[in-house]
C-alpha cells in the first residue's frame, strides 16, 4: 500500500482539534490545536494556534503560528494525544503533596 507524503488543508477549511501527520504537512486553513508533523509547510492565508512540533518548519510570508513552537531532531515526533496525557499525569503528579496531610486544629 502507497503512502501519500503530502496532506494539505485548504484555503478556507478550519480545523479544530489535535492534528498528526507522519509526513508533510502543507496548512492553507487553521489549524485551533496542537499539531505535530514531520515537515510543517505554513503558506501565506495559513495559520496555526496552539502548539506545533516538527523536525522542519516553513513559514511563508503572511502564514502565523502562535503559540509554542518546537523544532526537534529527536527520532519518534510525540502523537498530540499521548503527548497531551502525560502533560496532564505530569501535572497532576505536581500538585500532589508527599508525605502525611496537615494536622487539623
Amino acid at each position: 500500500m502507497q503512502t501519500n507524503p503530502l496532506t494539505i488543508l485548504a484555503t478556507g477549511t478550519f480545523f479544530r482539534g489535535d492534528l498528526f501527520s507522519q509526513d508533510t504537512l502543507v496548512v492553507e486553513g487553521g489549524v485551533q490545536g496542537n499539531v505535530v508533523g514531520e515537515r510543517v509547510i505554513v503558506k501565506p492565508s495559513g495559520w496555526i494556534q496552539g502548539t506545533l512540533t516538527c523536525r522542519a518548519l516553513s513559514i511563508e510570508l503572511g502564514g502565523i503560528v502562535e503559540g509554542q513552537v518546537h523544532v526537534t531532531s529527536e527520532m519518534a515526533l510525540p502523537n498530540p494525544a499521548e503527548a497531551e496525557k502525560a502533560a496532564l499525569e505530569q501535572q497532576a503528579m505536581g500538585n500532589r503533596t508527599l508525605g502525611p496531610p496537615p494536622e487539623k486544629t
